[in-house]
This record gives structure tokens, C-alpha cells and sequence, in this order.
């Protein structure tokens, strides 16, 4: 096959140097219920379509090795942080000079989530609350953001990329709640999805915000910043195996091309290499949204 035996840089890590940088990152970062065995399971779905298994192994071990996963506590940090720069974000627009008027101001803010109360967003909702420290009065329903006494709503969320899902939220929903104040807050959120909203009137701030860099195979990549020539082949490999376990989006949805996840989830924007179940076992494993119980039924013949 084209490629089979393609060449390394000199100093590219073999795949015994790798490994072990993925144990301790295991064991001091990830903090996970993971292992090499684990590992070693996930390296065994390579197995030569595309080139030599040697090397597959060793284009997937350096994408793990880049690969970003947010533990609880990082999260909870993150939910934390997204508070606080939500505060400064306050002060500035209502033009408050002390943390009595920002706290007087938050007094008049309503908190809430766009998804179903299962969703993530709900989840994140969770941490957020106990980080900010907010009394639950301050959290309500979506369906009650037209009729709340609030003049401003806060729609807390994990991960807003394409930025769809909230766009036509926003849009379906401008009319009731023209009259008041809109933020949109993150923890992490792309280019295209602030720009979406912002259109609307909506004022967006997020924790990260994702761009060309966190996309695996663009021309800025983070990951391969330093074997740049090596980068052309890790994408022939995830796109040929993505074709194959998720042929609607092979290299995640919209062509995401992200490799991040969360403790509790792996957004689909993320490469299909790492969190597919479709005949391939996962190194995170994604916990798909099902809209009903007969759906989840044909994915895994009962009910859940």
C-alpha cells in the first residue's frame, strides 16, 4: 500500500517512550481509570489498513499523547474561573465600581442551561453553582426566561462549538426575552460559535476559546508544531479509520478535528479515533445523546 513504510524524524519518540509518558501523564494529570493494558486494547484496532501496524501505533500513540482530558477537579477550577470572569464581564457593562454593587447585580441575574436537565449542560449547571457559590433561587428553568422577574439571564454550558444547537435557541426565543440582558458562558467555545451568537445579541465569554490550534491537523496545530512533516500521515490514518467507524464525520462532527474531553464526556467534535464505539474500542468512550428510549433500544437492544 502508498505509505506503507514511511519514515520518522530521528528524534520522534518510539513507541516504548511514548507509553511511558502516557503512564505517568495517567497517573499525574488524567488522574483515570486507565492503564497500558487499556492503552495496548485501543492500539490493537490498528491493524494496517493504512500502513505498517508499527507505525499506526506509533501516529495513534503521539495523538493520545497530545490528546487533552479535564479531570473533575480541573473542571470544577474551570466552572470557578468561569465565574469570576463573568463577574469582571459584569462590572464592566453595568459599570459597577465595588463587589457590593456586583453582588446586588448577580441578586438580579437568572442562571439556566439550553439542553434537557440529563444533558451535560445540566451537569456543568451542578459544578457551577457550588463553585460560584449562588443560592438555588438564582437557577431556573428555560422555559421560564420569558416570564422570570430576572433582567438578566445567564445560560451556562461545557462546550459550545458550532454554535447551532444555541443559535437557534436564541432565535426561536429572541422575541420573549428581547428585553433583557443575554450572556451565553463556556467553559470552552470556538471562533464560530461566539461569532453566532454575538450576531444575536448575545453576549458570549467562555474559559478557553478554541481555535486552529486545537485542531489536530490544521496548519497550526499544536500537536505538531514540531514534526509538521510527520502530520500528513497521522491525518491519512485517522481519516481512513474515521471512514470506517463513523462515516458521517470521520474526523468528528463538522470535521472538529478536536482532541480534547471531558471527565464525563468527549464532545463528538473530537476525532472519532478516540471515543468511537462502532466496532472499535474507545480510549474514551462517548456517551451519546439518545432522544428516546427506542433509539437507545437499536444501539443496545434494551431499554435504559
Amino acid at each position: 500500500m502508498e505509505d506503507k513504510n514511511i519514515k520518522f524524524p530521528k528524534n520522534f519518540p518510539d513507541e516504548k517512550t511514548m507509553l511511558n509518558v502516557l503512564k505517568k501523564t495517567i497517573e499525574k494529570s488524567w488522574k483515570i481509570d486507565m492503564d497500558i493494558e487499556d492503552i495496548n486494547r485501543w492500539l490493537g484496532n490498528f491493524t494496517g489498513k493504512c500502513y505498517e501496524v508499527s507505525i499506526e501505533r506509533r501516529l495513534a500513540l503521539w495523538m493520545l499523547c497530545n490528546f487533552t482530558y479535564y479531570n473533575e477537579e480541573e473542571i470544577k477550577y474551570l466552572c470557578g474561573l468561569l465565574f469570576r470572569k463573568f463577574v469582571h464581564h459584569l462590572m464592566i457593562d453595568n459599570k459597577l465600581t465595588s463587589s457590593d454593587d456586583a453582588e446586588k447585580c448577580i441578586l438580579e441575574t437568572g442562571f439556566t442551561s439550553i439542553g434537557r436537565a440529563s444533558e451535560s449542560g445540566g451537569l456543568i449547571l451542578y459544578h457551577f453553582r457550588q463553585e460560584a457559590k449562588l443560592d438555588l433561587k438564582r437557577f431556573i428553568f428555560p422555559t421560564d426566561m420569558d416570564t422570570t422577574e430576572y433582567d438578566q439571564i445567564v445560560c451556562v454550558d461545557d462546550v459550545i462549538i458550532s454554535g447551532g444547537t444555541a443559535q437557534r435557541f436564541f432565535h426561536n426565543n429572541i422575541d420573549k426575552i428581547k428585553d433583557k440582558k443575554l450572556y451565553y458562558i463556556s467553559l470552552f467555545a470556538s471562533e464560530t460559535a461566539i461569532r453566532k451568537l454575538e450576531e444575536l445579541g448575545v453576549t458570549v465569554i467562555c474559559c478557553l476559546k478554541l481555535d486552529n490550534r486545537n485542531k489536530m491537523f490544521s496548519d497550526e496545530s499544536l500537536a505538531f508544531y514540531k514534526y509538521s512533516d510527520v502530520k500528513q500521515y497521522a491525518y491519512k490514518l485517522a481519516k481512513t479509520y474515521g471512514e470506517i467507524i463513523e462515516s458521517k464525520k470521520p474526523l468528528g462532527h463538522k470535521s472538529g478535528q478536536y482532541y480534547f474531553g471531558m471527565y464525563y464526556n468527549v464532545p463528538n467534535n473530537s476525532l472519532p479515533i478516540f471515543w468511537s464505539n462502532n466496532n472499535w474500542i474507545p480510549i474514551f468512550e462517548r456517551k451519546e445523546k439518545y432522544q428516546n428510549e427506542k433509539e437507545a433500544k437499536r444501539e443496545y437492544g434494551y431499554f435504559i
